[in-house]
């Protein structure tokens, strides 16, 4: 049977194809991977994204995740290329999101050794003034996809072996779920939007991924056609 991950190789993005490379880890239900964009036969460096994916353990009740490394920056023949101005990172992020199953997550650094970019540095600056993580760039990017149902931050490793510093978001259980925790999500950017500036730049950039998050989980929040 053909593992998840190689689900993602020749798929196209906007003209550009995805390359996977995958390697094996001592716990047989991971696997490392490296994920790349290519155009007309050349690949963008690094890959846009690097980390590990889990397809989870049921016996101990863990559902699947996906925990990495983001690179908003590429470059391909000396020519850079910025994910966000091509809006090619939300469409990433859903192309990841679709492998992770109900009440999975996904963790993604915000502390890089290397790479760092703008949606790690604003990830950042936007945690640092309490601005909801949903809100945040990287929060944005989880969203999309499919895991904004609860966030954790964690600025602070507990055990030694969780990495960087990153932001996890998870995806909800069911379609109930997922209603109440919606409305709840829609609640709080509601309440965030009302609050005088934070920053000037930072706060309005992130009213503006507010709004457009609370029209993208308008569609969980709506009454059953039942109900």
């Amino acid at each position: 049977m053909q593992h998840p991950l190689y689900t993602l190789e020749g798929k196209h993005l906007d003209g550009y194809e995805l390359h996977i490379e995958v390697k094996r880890r001592r716990c047989i239900e991971q696997r490392y991977f490296e994920l790349s964009l290519i155009r007309e036969g050349s690949r963008f460096k690094p890959p846009a994204f690097i980390g590990i994916y889990s397809s989870g353990r049921s016996s101990l009740r863990i559902s699947g995740w996906i925990d990495g490394d983001y690179y908003e920056i590429i470059s391909s023949d000396g020519v850079k290329m910025s994910l966000a101005e091509s809006a090619l990172d939300v469409k990433l992020f859903r192309t990841l999101g679709d492998l992770i199953p109900p009440g999975g997550s996904m963790m993604v650094a915000y502390g890089m050794i290397w790479g760092e970019s703008d949606v790690h540095r604003d990830t950042i600056r936007a945690l640092s003034l309490g601005i909801p993580p949903i809100a945040t760039p990287i929060g944005y990017l989880l969203s999309y996809a499919g895991c904004w149902a609860s966030f954790r931050d964690w600025y602070i490793p507990e055990g030694g072996n969780e990495g960087p510093k990153k932001l996890q978001g998870f995806k909800a259980i069911d379609q109930h779920d997922a209603k109440r925790r919606a409305e709840k999500a829609i609640r709080l950017l509601e309440e965030f939007i009302k609050k005088a500036p934070i920053n000037r730049d930072l706060g309005q950039k992130a009213r503006e991924r507010a709004k457009e998050i609370m029209n993208l989980l308008s569609s969980y929040s709506q009454p059953d056609v039942d109900g």
